[in-house]
């Protein structure tokens, strides 16, 4: 197997020590540099060419953002740490890209670090990121979300999201003018990362957009969204989507 490059940018000293111990002993990743200054780590990542970085968030002259613009285009992979910042946690989520929060496991660094060896010539990873960084441009929810499954990696607007229903451990997700895309992963997985954004699972098999709901049908325990779906609602959360829709502005 061809070894795999890599460049570490961190300003923590102990939090490098700690990283590059655990890569070196992976082995088949060969450390060709580091960095505890965005601008600095810019310049020598150009240069080197690595496969992957290692990318804290924060660092002490920049953030890990306005680190990536700084290239027209990035053709490496990237394992993210941070320590904090909730709202960056869920763009991650919503981009599909992979984040190791601190202090992190030698056992979440070495899964990340099998991840990247495997996915290291995938394409689409622009696409993600590209996600990421609009999704960070803001505090407010995320406004796109990635949904990948064999055929396709597609980029959705939370908005044109009308309702996401389980099939088996798949999830079949309905968006505005009736299309749809099947993704392989349980609605669960959606739901954790939806609900805190006007999303509701009235159903154990339906996750609805709270935005697109037309009425709410008492006498059939029926919400009615936009396009004429009509989702039922699981008599023990009736009480919570009639308090949801009440107090929709």
């Amino acid at each position: 197997m061809n070894t795999i490059s890599c460049f570490i940018v961190e300003d923590d000293p102990q939090a490098y020590e700690y990283a590059h111990s655990i890569v070196k002993e992976y082995g088949k990743i060969d450390i060709i540099g580091n960095s505890d200054s965005i601008h600095k780590a810019a310049d020598l990542v150009k240069r080197l060419r690595p496969n992957f970085i290692i990318l804290d968030v924060f660092l002490v002259d920049g953030n890990a953002f306005e680190f990536l613009e700084l290239f027209e285009t990035i053709d490496f992979k990237i394992i993210f740490t941070t320590s904090f910042a909730k709202y960056a946690l869920e763009a991650f989520k919503f981009s599909a890209l992979d984040y190791l929060l601190k202090p992190y496991s030698e056992e979440e660094l070495i899964g990340a670090l099998d991840k990247v060896s495997e996915d290291i010539h995938k394409a689409n990873y622009q696409l993600q990121l590209q996600t990421l960084l609009q999704n960070l441009s803001t505090k407010e929810a995320p406004k796109k979300i990635v949904l990948k499954n064999a055929d396709a990696m597609h980029i959705i607007k939370t908005d044109d999201i009308v309702y996401a229903k389980a099939d088996n451990n798949y999830t079949r997700f309905t968006l505005s003018h009736n299309k749809e895309i099947l993704v392989s992963k349980p609605l669960k997985s959606f739901d954790e990362k939806l609900t805190p954004y006007n999303f509701f699972r009235a159903h154990q098999s339906f996750l609805i957009n709270l935005s697109h709901i037309s009425s709410f049908n008492k006498r059939t325990e029926e919400v009615i969204l936009i396009e004429n779906h009509t989702i039922p609602v699981a008599q023990s959360r009736k009480k919570k989507l009639i308090d949801l829709i009440e107090n929709q502005s």
